[in-house]
């Protein structure tokens, strides 16, 4: 089962940005994998392990910050398809992964 965490946090001041900053560094501490600048996501092996993390998360989500725990199976995660515009790099999902499952 994988875990996405989908967040809008303010970024206006200083203090906002060292605090959205702080939160994406604790997502990447406890495991999770950036994928878009407020994007995450974290493969749990259970169901169990996957409620637990939500349960952290929630007790770090910063003052005035909006944040969405999707739960998706193996399957789904799955389709994800990655689009690039114009961008050179070749970012192959399945490499990226590799070291999860």
């Amino acid at each position: 089962m994988w875990v996405l965490i989908a967040f809008d946090l303010p970024v206006l001041t200083q203090k906002q940005r060292r605090i959205a900053s702080s939160f994406r560094e604790y997502l990447k501490n406890i495991g999770f994998i950036m994928l878009q600048k407020s994007i995450y996501c974290y493969y749990a092996c259970t169901k169990e392990r996957s409620d637990s993390v939500e349960k952290d998360i929630k007790k770090h989500i910063p003052d005035n910050g909006h944040i969405s725990v999707l739960f998706l199976t193996d399957r789904m995660f799955s389709m994800t398809k990655n689009y690039y515009g114009k961008l050179k790099v070749d970012i192959s999902q399945p490499e990226l992964f590799d070291n999860l499952l």
